[in-house]
Order: structure tokens, then C-alpha cells, then sequence
């Protein structure tokens, strides 16, 4: 777990495609992070960790204990951003009110013998988990599949003392279908033990946004227009082209970068409605 806030792509990094190329799968939540990141520019302390546990092995059930640093009840900015570890490595924790996929749940004991009962079990989820406590603030629990995952603030009760009936709490406001959606995705896997793609659809401008990052983040490490268009095409094309009688390869690094500009400067915001 990781709680500083990089700046971006060093040097060297920003030519790496691979690095962006990753991304594609992730949902709007870790472009929101991946935007916002760069335009804060520096260091910031997000989830201090104060301990930790790891209560399955395999896949990994994670339990942090920590606190919050830089809460603001008006400024979005993530609970915390995993990094170092694999199973978690791209999510991000973001506030329910500023992340409406983020399921708000509160947990009651479960009756095992009641008919029907289908109770939540962390420890026998087929999923990597991780689990954030936060005093006086309750559980925010993340599971994960690769690039996909499900997100939940637990605001009263626990998910750790064993199976749990859940109670979801869907405002009806102008995100009820964002939440409902975030329900289906977590109906299906409580049923199938799996995240269906069909609920998780790619993003369709995941391969854009990552180009434009990957521009932004070259002017960032003081690379030229045709620097960059030499990575992102190749040295041999914009070789023969770039004084060409076309200038596609000028105006589309300019557009990535205008792009990626307006997501930093504040774009970023939309992605987490």
C-alpha cells in the first residue's frame, strides 16, 4: 500500500508503453487517480497505515488499519492507492459521496438457519480482498479481479467477524443507476464466484486517454512535439512523414495533449460519476 502521490512519468519511464497499455483496463476510478495525480504534482500523505494483517494467504484477504490524512469533506481525493502489491496493484479507494459505484452497506449478523439466507463471507470469497479500517469512519472493502473490482463502505457493522447478512443503502438520486449497476456486478458474483465481462465492459476511450497520458507525461520530461510523436509512432515513420505534406502526426500529438490537459486540470472529476 502506498499513501505518496507520484508526480508522473520520469524520463526514461514516459517511452515505455507497456506502463500506459495497463491501464486500458482499469475503470474510470484509476484514471480519475492516474489524472488527478499529475495535477497535484508532489507528495501527499493519503491512508497512513498504522498496521497491518493478513488474514488468508491465497488469494490474499489483506486487512490495514490506519488513518486518514488530507480529508476533506469537499475536495475529492482517494482513501488510499495500492501500489506495491500485485493483487491490488492500480485500485483505488475514492469516498462513496465522491464515487457513486462505491456501494454503501451496512453489515448485521447473519442467521445461518433462516431459509433463503445467502450470507456474505469474506473468507470464502474466490478473491483477493482488501480491507480498510478507519477509525470512526468504519470498513471500506475492495475485491478484486485483475483490472476489475467492486468497492463497498461498510458504515455500520463488520464483514470480519465472520458470515454477514448485507443491508445496501441506494439513494434515489441522479446516480441510481450507477449504484444499481454496482449492485448487478455484486449479485453476479456472490452467484458465480466470478466477475462476468458483460458487467464490466472495457473503456472505450481507455486506449486514448492513455496515449494522451503517455504525451503529457513526455512534454512533462521536456520531450518535443516530434519526440514524442517518435514514440508513439515510431522513429522510422515520423522520420519520413513529419515534414510531410500531411501534418496528421503534429495535430493528433496536439490533440492527445489538449486531451490529457483538460482531464488534469480538472476533467478527471467527471470520471468518478
Amino acid at each position: 500500500m502506498n499513501g505518496n502521490i507520484p508526480s508522473g512519468a520520469n524520463a526514461s519511464e514516459w517511452r515505455d508503453r507497456a506502463r500506459y497499455d495497463r491501464l486500458t483496463g482499469f475503470d474510470q476510478a484509476t484514471w480519475a487517480w492516474e489524472c488527478l495525480r499529475r495535477a497535484i504534482g508532489k507528495d501527499c500523505q493519503l491512508f497512513r497505515e498504522t498496521g497491518g494483517l493478513l488474514l488468508r494467504a491465497e488469494p490474499p484477504i489483506c486487512l490495514l488499519n490506519g488513518e486518514l490524512c488530507d480529508w476533506t469533506d469537499t475536495e475529492p481525493l482517494p482513501l488510499a492507492i495500492f501500489k506495491d502489491c500485485a493483487d491490488f496493484a492500480g485500485h483505488v479507494f475514492w469516498r462513496a459521496a465522491h464515487h457513486p459505484p462505491v456501494l454503501i452497506v451496512r453489515a448485521h449478523p447473519s442467521d445461518a438457519n433462516k431459509a433463503g439466507s445467502a450470507p456474505f463471507d469474506l473468507v470464502r470469497l474466490p478473491n483477493p480482498v482488501v480491507v480498510l479500517q478507519v477509525p470512526g469512519r468504519g470498513e471500506y472493502v475492495l475485491i478484486a479481479e485483475g483490472t476489475r473490482c467492486i468497492r463497498m463502505k461498510i458504515c455500520s457493522g463488520t464483514v470480519l467477524s465472520g458470515p454477514v447478512s448485507l443491508e445496501f443503502l441506494v439513494a434515489g438520486d441522479h446516480a441510481f443507476e450507477i449504484r444499481i449497476l454496482s449492485l448487478r456486478r455484486l449479485a453476479a458474483f456472490h452467484r458465480l464466484g466470478r466477475f462476468p465481462r458483460s458487467l464490466f465492459p472495457p473503456e472505450r476511450r481507455a486506449r486514448r486517454w492513455a496515449r494522451a497520458l503517455q504525451a503529457w507525461d513526455g512534454r512533462k520530461a521536456g520531450a518535443s512535439h516530434r519526440e514524442i510523436a517518435s514514440v508513439l509512432y515510431g522513429h522510422k515513420v515520423v522520420r519520413h512523414d513529419w515534414y510531410g505534406p500531411s501534418d496528421y502526426q503534429r495535430t493528433h500529438v496536439r490533440r492527445l495533449l489538449q486531451t490529457a490537459d483538460g482531464l488534469i486540470r480538472g476533467g478527471w472529476r467527471k470520471l468518478l460519476w
